[in-house]
C-alpha cells in the first residue's frame, strides 16, 4: 500500500512538473521557428527547420537590448530600496510590542489588494512634480508598492527565528540597537534576505503597468513594455514576441537554478515563525 502511494505521488508530481514546464518549452520551441511555421495545424512539438532569425532580429534590429538593460537597472535599484526599507520595518514588527501593531500588519497585507490602476494618477502627479517621470529612480520607486508588503512579512518571519539572546549579548558588549541589526540580524538571516531580494527582483522584472505609465521614451522602458511594442493594431509579430520572451525569461530561470538551494532554504526558514 505504501509503495502504491509512493509511486502515485511520484506520478502526480511528474505530471504537475510537465504541466508547469510545458509553456516554457513551447515558448522556446516556437522562438526557433520561422513565422510561417507558428500557426500550422496540427502543430509540431519541435521546429522542423530551427532558425535564430527571430533572435537576430530582436537583438540587432530592435531596442530590446536597451530595454533589457533598463529592466536590470530598475529591478536592481528597486530591490536595493526594498531591502533597505523592509529590514528595519520587519525588525520593528518582530522585536517590539506596541499598541496597534497587529492592525498595522493587517494594513500592510491589505496594500497588496489595492488595484494598481487606482494609484496611477496620484503617483503620476507626485513623480511629475519631482521630475522623476521616465527615469530609473521614479519607476523603481513605484515598484516598491508591489514589493514591500510581502517583503516585510517575509523578513518578519526570518527575524523571529533569531533568538533575542544574540542581540542582548551584543548590546552587553557595547553594540547599540542599530549596530546589532547590521552585525547580528543581517548576517544571521542573510539567506532569508537573499530569498526576499530574489522575490522583489522578480516582481520588478515582470511589472508592466507602472513601467508602461511612467516611461515615455526608450530611456526607461523595460523589456516587458518591449514585448507589447511588437503587437500593433494590424499586426502581431509572434516570432519576435516569443524570442524576446525567451530572452526575458531565461536569465531569471538560470539565476534561480544556480541559487535554488539558498532561495529555498531562505523561503522555508521564514515560514517557520511567519
Amino acid at each position: 500500500m505504501k509503495g502504491i502511494k509512493k509511486y502515485g505521488a511520484s506520478i502526480m508530481l511528474s505530471f504537475l512538473g510537465i504541466v508547469m514546464i510545458f509553456p516554457f518549452f513551447w515558448m522556446i520551441s516556437c522562438a526557433f521557428r520561422r513565422p510561417n511555421e507558428l500557426l500550422t495545424s496540427p502543430p509540431d512539438m519541435l521546429p522542423s527547420n530551427p532558425t535564430i532569425q527571430s533572435f537576430t532580429h530582436v537583438l540587432f534590429e530592435t531596442e530590446i537590448p536597451r530595454y533589457f538593460f533598463n529592466s536590470l537597472m530598475i529591478a536592481g535599484m528597486a530591490t536595493i530600496l526594498c531591502i533597505f526599507v523592509a529590514i528595519p520595518a520587519a525588525y520593528s514588527f518582530a522585536r517590539h510590542e506596541y499598541r496597534g501593531k497587529n492592525m498595522v500588519m493587517i494594513g500592510i497585507l491589505l496594500c497588496n489588494m489595492v488595484p494598481q490602476a487606482s494609484t496611477l494618477v496620484p503617483l503620476y502627479r507626485a513623480l511629475d512634480r519631482l521630475g522623476l517621470i521616465d527615469s530609473y529612480v521614479g519607476i523603481a520607486f513605484t515598484h516598491l508598492l508591489c514589493m514591500l508588503p510581502f517583503s516585510i512579512i517575509m523578513l518578519n518571519g526570518f527575524i523571529k527565528t533569531i533568538p533575542k539572546t544574540l542581540e542582548e549579548a551584543a548590546m552587553i558588549d557595547g553594540c547599540t540597537r542599530l549596530q546589532s541589526i547590521f552585525k547580528i540580524i543581517v548576517p544571521v538571516c542573510s539567506s532569508g534576505i537573499f530569498a526576499t531580494a530574489m522575490y522583489a527582483f522578480m516582481i520588478s522584472w515582470e511589472e508592466f503597468m507602472y513601467a508602461m505609465t511612467f516611461s515615455t521614451s526608450s530611456r526607461a522602458r523595460t523589456i516587458s513594455i518591449g514585448l507589447k511594442l511588437f503587437s500593433t493594431e494590424f499586426k502581431v509579430d509572434w516570432s519576435s514576441i516569443l524570442a524576446a520572451s525567451t530572452l526575458m525569461t531565461l536569465p531569471i530561470l538560470i539565476l534561480f537554478f544556480l541559487i535554488q538551494d539558498t532561495f529555498i532554504k531562505g523561503a522555508t526558514g521564514g515560514a517557520l515563525k511567519g
